[in-house]
């Protein structure tokens, strides 16, 4: 379990240093960075479509990983940090 989620938090810093980035300046690889940010914006628009056909209201997409949706969104997606759940950053209330 230590592995997966030092693995998980390897990717997420490459895939937001990979680009221009001096902390990875050693394996600059412009092809590498399209490719997976290709990837992480497949998966967001992905969840999204999901969200959005089990009729929760898409209110925003940040980044690559970031979803803010309208709704029960706990019926949708499981909550946790596997690849194939999502996790709650914060929660509001709109219009307040």
């Amino acid at each position: 379990m230590v592995v997966i989620e030092y693995v998980k938090s390897m990717y997420s810093k490459f895939v937001s240093t990979v680009g221009e980035s001096t902390a990875n300046r050693d394996i600059r690889r412009p092809d590498w960075m399209h490719i997976i940010r290709s990837q992480a914006f497949v998966n967001l628009w992905l969840k999204a479509y999901k969200a959005h056909s089990a009729g929760l209201t898409v209110v925003e997409m940040s980044g690559t990983d970031e979803l803010h949706v309208a709704g029960d969104w706990q019926q949708v997606f499981p909550e946790g940090r596997d690849l194939a759940q999502v996790k709650a950053k914060s929660i509001y209330t709109l219009g307040e």
